[in-house]
């Protein structure tokens, strides 16, 4: 059994994954690029809940198309920022998790097709092939959104294809 005197303190803990960042960051992988960035945003999140300084969040409709900083994961868990589709279909504003499918302009294992799904963003950057991450559906904080007042969404057709990947992903109906 451990001892409290043989465990490392928290504030040692936390030294000791600075030091873990640090290696990462300069390691130079793409992946850990914006590491500080986000380690950044992330302790003045974590600095603001101590706080506990609230902020409403707005309420999502199912279908609407959002800016997500999905920070730096583990393994091939998505990172980074993403357009994601919200799937929620009873999110309001005193909720602060919503469900998201992200969305890549990168073909792969599992990845629907949208067509040019963020063309109405009015950007050249975005007028790109969509598709959608379905293994990566996750549950995010809405911290995690960028409020940028983008309005965009999927129609009710593209919205039925993703439900039908989804079912067929997940379970073993058909």
């Amino acid at each position: 059994m451990i001892t409290k005197e043989k465990e490392k303190s928290q504030i040692e803990k936390i030294d000791d994954s600075c030091t873990n960042y640090k290696y990462a960051y300069n390691t130079e992988h793409p992946k850990f690029i914006k590491l500080g960035n986000w380690l950044e945003k992330e302790s003045t999140i974590f600095k603001n809940e101590s706080k506990n300084i609230i902020q409403k969040k707005p309420n999502f409709k199912r279908g609407e198309i959002i800016k997500v900083d999905f920070g730096i994961n583990v393994g091939s868990e998505l990172s980074n920022t993403h357009f994601a589709i919200v799937l929620n279909d009873d999110d309001n504003n005193s909720v602060d998790n919503i469900t998201v499918l992200p969305l890549t302009s990168k073909k792969g294992y599992k990845r629907l097709y949208l067509g040019n799904l963020l063309k109405p963003f009015n950007n050249m950057r975005y007028n790109k092939k969509t598709y959608a991450l379905i293994t990566q559906i996750t549950t995010i904080s809405k911290t995690r959104i960028f409020y940028d007042n983008i309005k965009c969404s999927c129609d009710s057709d593209t919205l039925e294809l993703i439900d039908n990947e989804v079912i067929n992903f997940l379970t073993k109906q058909k």
